[in-house]
């Protein structure tokens, strides 16, 4: 089902069908103070060759890591957290990637 936008700018249904969803790991959600965390564009980059995946692909990884750290739970919990969602295989889900992210990320909890 397809709605249309009534609006003076013809670019507002675009814009609106278009926008991504959120949530997602690429538009972070503010924290309770109402601060947005992002990562640094690098560590994706680091992030992308010590797993050995497409930059794009290791984004959401790092972003959830980098998340649930700030909220507050520890590296076993992560660790667990991302072997359950990506496979126990997964470099993405390994405890030393998981304890590097938390490291590149600033390491402290807000």
């Amino acid at each position: 089902m397809t709605r249309l936008l009534i609006t003076d700018d013809p670019g507002a249904a675009r814009t609106a069908k278009h926008a991504a969803a959120p949530g997602l790991p690429t538009q972070p959600l503010p924290d309770q103070n109402g601060e947005t965390a992002m990562v640094a564009q690098a560590i994706y980059h680091q992030a992308a060759q010590r797993t050995g995946y497409r930059y794009e692909l290791v984004i959401a990884p790092v972003e959830i890591i980098a998340r649930r750290h700030r909220e507050g739970q520890s590296v076993g919990q992560i660790t667990r957290y991302m072997q359950s969602q990506l496979g126990p295989d997964h470099p993405a889900a390994a405890r030393n990637f998981v304890e590097w992210v938390i490291a590149a990320t600033g390491g402290e909890r807000r």
